[in-house]
């Protein structure tokens, strides 16, 4: 009896397993169109060929299925993205020079987003002095009905006025078509972008119709935010030597930014739902302190929200007006 539980369980073990190899190897193979499919179509039946049907030699042909799904899970785990061609906004990736506090970011984004039109994009250097922080906040960003359909961002603010818009994303191929199942299997490249608030908070008004933002001031010291930055810019460095994938569950918008918190990432339990689900990231800020806690997450949302006045950034002689315009908006919602 045991025994036929056992191999009931092993050879289930198989079948998910070449199911899984079938969706990976149409997701995160790089080949043509045609050889992927294939691929995807052929896993199934050949491994459960190899593993079920009788005959003397299906021990060897068992062996070989294991191999089979070895070597490729080998690979699968190993790799790093393949290249590809980005669209224009994602074409070029931030690197850093640090010096003592000071950061020397190249491929700085300050593109221009007319409503309604493709961006134009502008890549520039900038410069921060880590220890002129002065505040940060969290946007975010509802695209869908969905709790699991809102984009978390964050931006941080120095005493010269300046501020440093930071969003990671899944480097897109394409504006127009995008697999959220692609994030399981390694098929999107992570992708950091670092800018100027009138490039990432405008982008999202300039859309038709327009994105709504709820921006969130961090409540924690100055010394604390200033950790936080030093490890989200050195993560990013780490993209830029070697390139990683974007997956759904452990590297999306918002628990990338939770696991680099200097103390949320040991603080909330893998098992807290609100870790993993961006819509419901309010409430799980607000318990862990790191957000105005003193009313509920639904009237905290309200009175951040961002009004429907913003005017275009093209408006402002600086980046560093616009943001300040921004922020006067924020709670003008009647």
């Amino acid at each position: 009896m045991l025994r036929s539980i056992f191999f009931a369980a092993v050879g289930l073990a198989v079948f998910l397993a070449a199911a899984f190899a079938a969706a990976a190897s149409y997701y995160w193979l790089g080949w043509p169109n045609a050889v992927r499919t294939g691929l995807a179509l052929l896993w199934v039946p050949v491994v459960l060929a190899l593993w079920f049907v009788p005959g003397r030699t299906r021990r060897l042909r068992r062996v070989a299925g294991l191999a089979s799904l070895g070597i490729f899970f080998a690979a699968y785990f190993t790799k790093t993205p393949v290249p590809q061609t980005f669209v224009p906004l994602h074409q070029e990736v931030a690197d850093f020079n640090f010096n003592g506090s000071q950061v020397m970011i190249t491929n700085f984004r300050d593109a221009i987003h007319p409503v309604g039109a493709p961006a134009q994009p502008r890549w520039t250097t900038a410069r921060f002095n880590l220890n002129d922080v002065t505040g940060a906040r969290f946007i975010l960003q509802p695209f869908g009905k969905s709790l699991a359909m809102v984009h978390v961002m964050t931006s941080f603010e120095f005493e010269n006025g300046d501020n440093l818009a930071v969003s990671f994303e899944a480097r897109r191929t394409s504006w127009d078509k995008f697999d959220p199942l692609a994030g399981f299997f390694r098929h999107n490249q992570l992708y950091v972008v670092l800018g100027t608030e009138r490039d990432l908070l405008w982008k999202r008004l300039a859309h038709v119709p327009p994105n709504e933002l709820f921006i969130l001031d961090i409540t924690q010291p100055d010394e604390e935010i200033r950790t936080y930055l030093q490890r989200l810019l050195k993560f990013s460095a780490s993209l830029h030597d070697k390139p990683q994938f974007y997956s759904t569950i452990t590297e999306s918008c918002f628990t990338t930014l939770l696991k680099l918190s200097p103390h949320v990432q040991e603080v909330v339990p893998w098992y807290d739902v609100r870790r993993w689900v961006p819509g419901a990231s309010i409430g799980l800020l607000q318990d862990l302190g790191v957000v105005d806690n003193g009313l509920s997450a639904e009237g905290l949302a309200k009175r951040q929200k961002l009004g429907s006045d913003v005017q275009p950034p093209w408006e402002f002689a600086t980046s560093n007006l616009w943001s300040r315009h921004l922020r006067a908006e924020i709670g003008k919602t009647d």
